[in-house]
């Protein structure tokens, strides 16, 4: 039995039909991309949340290299306050009281080096800057599983831990990210906090310092 033929234009406008369609779809996306007042999708949310995090680990990578600097420059001026010690030659011609001026502000400059010192073991040693949960209940959907950060991984065997990940969504890994980055921001805080401190001693230890060039000068002239 012969199968009648398709009315003529049936297929075609079916085909036009769904490029309409897809067309349509695809200009509503690019319409939603464009929209600059909407919230971020959830794999926006996450990629933003690492190139902050990307961005923070910056920020303690420069503030290790000015800890660095300012510990070289710290070497500086005590490699040549023990070179001009060395000179004996140099002080042979100051009298007792002008040694003891010398001496006395060393001493100052020695105890300005030692609390540089301890502000930089304290500020280079690790510290732990858990967050704060504050009313972020443990029952909602969208609490962190503690899958990332490091002193909760080693919390769980391997096993657990994999299964951990297998149950997240990625509202909760999209939480833990934020987590994470509330952590290293409170990190970046304290590490600039005492990084100003340790410039301060070093600025006091090169001011000690000069006065130190100054009054052997003046003794060696007068």
């Amino acid at each position: 039995m012969d199968t009648a033929p398709a009315p003529v234009g049936i297929g075609a406008d079916s085909d036009a039909r769904k490029h309409h369609d897809r067309e349509s779809r695809r200009l509503k996306w690019e319409a939603k991309q464009l929209d600059g007042s909407r919230p971020l999708g959830a794999w926006e949310l996450y990629r933003a949340l690492n190139d902050a995090i990307d961005e923070g680990h910056d920020q303690f990578d420069l503030s290790n290299r000015d800890a660095r600097l300012a510990l070289i420059l710290m070497g500086g001026l005590n490699a040549a306050l023990v070179v001009l010690a060395s000179q004996t030659r140099l002080g042979a011609g100051l009298s007792i009281l002008e040694r003891q001026i010398e001496g006395g502000v060393t001493a100052v400059y020695a105890l300005f080096a030692v609390a540089f010192l301890l502000q930089a073991i304290d500020m280079l040693r690790p510290g732990h800057y858990r967050p704060r949960m504050g009313e972020w209940r443990a029952d909602r959907d969208d609490y962190p599983r503690g899958i990332r950060y490091f002193e909760d991984v080693v919390l769980r065997d391997t096993d657990s831990h994999w299964q951990a990940w297998r149950d997240t969504s990625v509202q909760q890994l999209n939480a833990e990210l934020a987590v994470q980055l509330h952590s290293l921001c409170r990190k970046n805080h304290a590490r600039k906090i005492a990084l100003r401190g340790l410039y301060r001693s070093l600025r006091n230890m090169t001011l000690v310092f000069s006065a130190i060039l100054l009054l052997f000068a003046l003794f060696s002239v007068f």
